[in-house]
């Protein structure tokens, strides 16, 4: 067998000329998390106004729901000023887990267990988005 020759000056540096670009945040990830935000609060307070029976228990359901998605609103509101963000990414997050808890363990209609259901998750999705594309 040939044994391979041996260079004596290799092509390929030891040490790399530039220095490597630290990976940040993609710019896509916040305005689509800040979007999924703004989208699960107006679906909830949509869905609490044309989803939910006029009895007692989807009355009360609809007020619960509305509440918790005028918050969401204008948190996500908030989130476009100067104020600091993680105060409102944090009380996103709890009004994301307490949708979620309320479509779990509050016995309502289907629709209103879905509404709750969906709306946290999409909820929680859009914070952790928001909170993992910003900046600083």
């Amino acid at each position: 067998m040939a044994t391979p020759e041996r260079r004596t000056a290799p092509s390929v540096p030891a040490h790399p000329s530039t220095s490597a670009v630290p990976a940040g945040p993609v710019p896509v990830v916040a305005p689509a998390g800040w979007m999924l935000i703004l989208v699960s609060g107006i679906g909830m307070v949509l869905a609490s106004w044309t989803l939910f029976g006029v009895e007692a228990s989807g009355m009360w359901a609809g007020y619960r729901v509305g509440f918790i998605g005028t918050v969401v609103i204008i948190c996500a509101m908030l989130l476009n000023t100067s104020l600091p963000a993680k105060p409102t990414l944090g009380l996103l997050g709890l009004l994301g887990i307490l949708t979620v808890l309320f479509g779990v363990f509050i016995d309502q209609g289907k629709t209103v267990m879905l509404t709750e259901l969906i709306g946290g998750a999409a909820l929680l999705v859009g914070t952790g988005l928001y909170g993992a594309g910003r900046k600083s």
